[in-house]
């Protein structure tokens, strides 16, 4: 992640306008460090200060990190050259001029929560990497809908160039966590769910894509006769996802072992040469899903005095059946305003994220947390703490 370090920082007082970025206000932990509130482009992200013995870090808060890494460089370059600092480490400066561009394609969650009409058959592909894959099958099915999923900030906006070097229109891109964003898709609209590579997680079995959870909500998704399309180069991750599809009670199931496609990425040519077995698994949806509510996002009804939270905070873990809440820590803005920094949800898949709070107002961010089952849960959990506080 792009970062400096400095051993002079002299700070504005905030809010500070330095070229195009508005630094709104600092927040700082009982630790010391310092979260500053950037807003760049309609945008909103922290940057972190983290003072050592002789110098500053100062660095992307990985939370709630931009979808576009130039974005981040831009607030960092920014905000070294608003403080006066003296670089003693950095990796921040770019090596051409540094202009972020704006993409139609890139689509924050919101678009999909508010604002997203199927017209056409949707196509998702889970971490696209180069997006070989993904522009291949755009550019080859002009009349489907493509969602590209990825968190890798520049395989995002190498394939959002890509889109415009080639006039690929019929692509989306969104950075978010596949695990959770098929809850915004309406029941019997994909016809395909590309998942190519996928981490294997050996170690974090819990971070896997493939999973009971997932498979339920892909059939849900998916069209009748629309399909699951998992590769791996991984025996484990194999053995693993079949185990997985196979609990199913019923299902449609094909298996190959190093069988040719049309394109293939640069990794899987590696391994090719490396005479390592690339492993399909086909999985064929033989359902029609009823329709379900579209799922909305969690907020806070009303706000809380910060006074009595930083009285009663302290770093800790509630746990519940299936879900937890783990209190991390407290940042202050002001006597009477400033964050929680928290992550939660259900054990196997958690969110991380910070509550607001400022007298009447009350609110996360990033504010994208979906109100899935376990989210649900511990999002009382945390409402159930800040009242028993502030009542």
């Amino acid at each position: 992640m792009p970062n400096f370090q400095t051993k002079v920082l002299c700070e504005p007082c905030y809010p500070a306008v330095f070229r195009e970025t508005l630094f709104e206000f600092s927040a700082v932990a009982e630790n010391g460090e310092k979260l500053i509130k950037v807003a760049m482009q309609g945008e909103s992200f922290f940057i972190k200060v983290v003072q050592k013995k002789d110098k500053y870090l100062i660095k992307g808060d990985k939370i709630t990190r931009p979808s576009q890494a130039g974005l981040l460089q831009r607030a960092l370059v920014d905000f070294r050259d608003m403080t006066q600092s003296k670089e003693i480490f950095s990796n921040i400066e770019p090596k051409k001029s540094l202009h972020v561009k704006s993409y139609d394609q890139l689509k924050s969650i919101d678009y999909f929560a508010k604002d997203f009409v199927i017209d056409k058959e949707i196509w998702v592909e889970i971490g696209f990497g180069s997006g070989r894959h993904l522009l291949h099958q755009a550019k080859k099915n002009p009349d489907k809908l493509f969602i590209g999923l990825e968190i890798h900030k520049p395989s995002i906006e190498q394939v959002l160039n890509l889109c415009a070097i080639h006039g690929i229109d019929n692509v989306l891109v969104v950075d978010y966590d596949a695990r959770l964003f098929l809850e915004f898709l309406s029941s019997n609209s994909v016809g395909r769910i590309f998942v190519h590579f996928p981490v294997p997680w050996d170690k974090k079995p819990h971070r896997r894509v493939i999973s009971k959870d997932f498979i339920e909500e892909s059939i849900r998704v998916l069209k009748l006769d629309g399909r699951i399309e998992l590769r791996t180069d991984s025996d484990t991750y194999f053995e693993y996802s079949f185990g997985e599809f196979a609990k199913l009670n019923k299902m449609s199931l094909n298996v190959r072992k190093n069988a040719n496609l049309e394109i293939t990425s640069k990794y899987e040519d590696r391994w090719r040469k490396m005479d390592k077995d690339i492993y399909d698994i086909v999985f064929i949806n033989e359902e029609v899903s009823p329709e379900k509510e579209k799922i909305k996002k969690l907020f806070f009804d009303k706000g809380c005095d910060f006074s009595k939270i930083k009285v009663h905070f302290d770093n800790q873990t509630i746990r519940g059946d299936g879900f937890f809440v783990h209190f991390e820590e407290l940042y202050d803005i002001n006597e009477n305003s400033g964050f929680i920094k928290l992550s939660f949800g259900a054990s196997e898949r958690s969110e991380r994220a910070y509550v607001f709070i400022s007298g009447e107002k009350m609110s996360y961010f990033p504010d994208n947390i979906l109100a899935s089952n376990g989210n649900s849960k511990a999002d009382n959990l945390i409402k159930e703490w800040i009242n028993g506080i502030c009542s």
